[in-house]
């Protein structure tokens, strides 16, 4: 009963740390734009706890820990005036707005996410590399199977592969 805790402790846990590094990559561009945002939750549903920052951002956490997200000031089109969403943001506040901005620095801000997530894959897989190698397989014969091609061929188990169609074989990854 405690393996089955630890498990799901566990996916919590890295479920948590990956929509952190997700929301994280909006949270950074969008600010890095000047876009003002106003809350940054990890999770949904009711809040457990959070915090304002100088910025005037709410950092959240809430108890379904299965996501988050970044709210931006004017992210959301006026529902009244969906031929011009922009009217309804103040002007003198238009330059923090998600809308206003131009469509290379919304691309930007929504791209940056999902690429979060692709540079934390690849420094978690370089960190594998570095500390456990390539593996790499002798090219060995391990098992051969009764009435299938390698048998027949003659090829028998402990049977070192030296080439397969000229190709010089010296190991397999």
């Amino acid at each position: 009963m405690l393996s089955i805790f630890i498990y799901i402790i566990s996916f919590i846990l890295i479920i948590t740390l990956i929509v952190f590094i997700h929301e994280f990559g909006h949270f950074i561009t969008a600010r890095l734009f000047g876009v003002k945002v106003e809350e940054f939750s990890i999770g949904f549903g009711k809040e457990i706890f959070s915090r304002k920052d100088r910025y005037g951002t709410k950092w959240k956490f809430s108890y379904l820990l299965l996501g988050g997200y970044v709210k931006m000031f004017g992210d959301q089109p006026d529902p009244n005036n969906p031929q011009n969403p922009i009217r309804s943001i103040p002007v003198q506040q238009r330059k923090q707005a998600f809308l206003c901005k131009k469509l290379y620095q919304r691309f930007l801000i929504v791209l940056a996410g999902p690429l979060a997530n692709y540079i934390l894959a690849f420094c978690i897989l370089i960190g594998l590399f570095m500390k456990f190698g390539i593996s790499i397989t002798e090219p060995k014969v391990s098992l051969i199977q009764k009435d299938l091609p390698a048998y027949n061929a003659g090829i028998i188990e402990g049977d070192i592969i030296k080439k397969i169609d000229h190709f010089n074989i010296d190991h397999f990854t």
